[in-house]
């Protein structure tokens, strides 16, 4: 099969691109940025309309706010039946784009959203959402992608779920980064600091390493964003009201309410979070 990758050179470009050669597939690359070094093992071309030229799958991996404009400049070269595979993180205004334009074009759109990032050191531990763009969807992830784990979700239901996923917790740990450095310094903070504490650190600081326009992106395009920051300084505000009347009722029958919803998972957490902590420190 042939597959054009578009941003080879990016991140998840180049994880792909290299998923496909493994799968023993003839991969062509296109990216502004020219080649990698390792994009020596496959075919690089001058334009991303040479790279879809008689391809059977095309995966556009350029930056989100890109997307869209890319497969409008390739859409006269693609080869008819061609897949379309466009995997952005937020996918109202993208698939609402796509659609009409590829629809014109006589090739499929399959929209998938990789729950991982370019480090992933195995693709059998691959877990991508699959967008219900057409009734054949699945089937043709389970075709590209077979040792995957697959997760189907409707196309209404993603953008909301990733608010969730997504864009609440980058949130979360972007005001907790930003509070943490107006009274402590790192250093001293990692000097002084308890398990559950170095990990939520860790995960602010593993956010912060991201792209600021993708994280960007993330929280601007999804529309349930706003709701979600909403909701959450509601709830800190309940809890600050809480915490200055010293309400040790309303604030423990709070947690125990939440700590119910949580319980299965609660049994092994902090086990979780010890076995990670020592894990992080070497030992």
């Amino acid at each position: 099969m042939k597959v054009a990758v578009i941003g080879s050179s990016g991140g998840m470009g180049g994880f792909f691109a290299e998923y496909f050669l493994r799968q023993g597939h003839e991969v062509t690359g296109f990216d502004i940025k020219g080649a990698r070094a390792s994009d020596a093992e496959f075919r690089t071309v001058s334009s991303c309309r040479d790279a879809v030229d008689g391809a059977d799958v095309v995966l556009v991996a350029t930056p989100i706010d890109s997307t869209v404009d890319t497969v409008r400049e390739v859409a006269p070269n693609l080869r008819r039946g061609a897949y379309v595979l466009e995997i952005a993180s937020v996918k109202g205004r993208i698939l609402r784009q796509l659609k009409p334009i590829l629809a014109k074009s006589g090739a499929t759109l399959l929209s998938l959203h990789p729950l991982f990032g370019p480090s992933l050191p195995s693709s059998a531990k691959m877990k991508i959402c699959v967008i219900g763009t057409g009734g054949r969807s699945m089937g043709v992830a389970t075709r590209l992608f077979p040792d995957a784990n697959l997760i189907p979700i409707a196309e209404k239901e993603h953008d909301k779920a990733m608010g969730v996923i997504l864009s609440l917790t980058h949130l979360l740990n972007i005001a907790y980064a930003a509070t943490v450095a107006a009274h402590i310094d790192p250093k001293r903070f990692r000097r002084l600091e308890s398990p559950t504490s170095a990990l939520q650190l860790s995960l602010a600081e593993g956010v912060l390493s991201q792209a600021p326009s993708l994280y960007s992106y993330i929280q601007l395009e999804n529309e349930f964003s706003v709701r979600l920051a909403s909701e959450l300084i509601e709830l800190l505000t309940q809890l600050k009201s809480i915490i200055a009347k010293k309400d040790s009722s309303a604030f423990e029958s709070l947690f125990s309410r939440l700590s119910e919803i949580y319980a299965e998972d609660s049994k092994t957490a902090l086990e979780g979070v010890y076995e990670a902590y020592e894990l992080k420190r070497g030992r």
